[in-house]
């Protein structure tokens, strides 16, 4: 059992050294100071999702850098000249204040001049994102699929939700119609499917362009 004696941070350091996820009870005030403490960029995932401190390996999978690299690439040339719309990293934190959580997608799509969750005088998420994209696994399936995605859907100005399989052809597209609480699911299962986001189409070849399946 873990000392209660230890800090936050260092109870997730030392359980990171046998768990590939860790999951502590802490309030959200608590998840910032843990941020704070690590810095700008630890060496392994930090979220705050569901009442708890989520921290995962950084390091991700071949497929999971393949398939952000792929989307990522096909985003940023459909979007390359609509002049409100930027593609980013997985480094974007977002802060969902409806449910108290704060989560790294693994794309973020911004429309709007990025308004942050302000503490202490910093700056560490932003809560208006208009796409989000999370390729997830098995092990990340139940949050992301789960909470997240409820959590997501509080968002005023998010339209698109994305969530991508890394192991098989899968991808299904969330997309708002009208308000926060109306939304259409479409779902795709083959390499010879085209995702429509809006006006915007993903080949599945090109999603899964040099991906291995096991």
């Amino acid at each position: 059992m873990v000392s209660a004696t230890l800090s936050l941070a260092q109870q997730i350091v030392d359980r990171l050294q046998t768990e590939e996820i860790v999951l502590i009870p802490a309030t959200l005030d608590e998840f910032w100071e843990v941020v704070e403490e690590f810095g700008e960029e630890p060496d392994f995932d930090l979220e705050y999702i569901n009442g708890n401190i989520k921290a995962q390996d950084g390091v991700a999978t071949d497929n999971n850098e393949v398939m952000v690299t792929n989307v990522g690439c096909i985003l940023g040339t459909a979007f390359y000249n609509v002049p409100n719309l930027r593609v980013m990293g997985s480094n974007k934190t977002i802060c969902i204040i409806a449910c108290e959580t704060a989560v790294k997608p693994d794309l973020v799509v911004m429309g709007e001049p990025s308004q942050f969750f302000r503490r202490k005088g910093q700056e560490p998420g932003t809560t208006n994102p208009y796409m989000v994209v999370e390729i997830f696994s098995d092990s990340t399936q139940k949050d992301d699929r789960g909470e997240k995605l409820r959590c997501y859907k509080l968002l005023e100005s998010i339209q698109h939700i994305i969530y991508i399989d890394q192991f098989k052809p899968y991808v299904s597209v969330y997309t708002k119609n009208g308000d926060v609480h109306h939304w259409y699911e479409v779902d795709y299962y083959s390499v010879d499917e085209t995702v429509k986001i809006g006006d915007v189409a993903l080949p599945m070849r090109d999603i899964y362009h040099k991906v291995t399946f096991d």
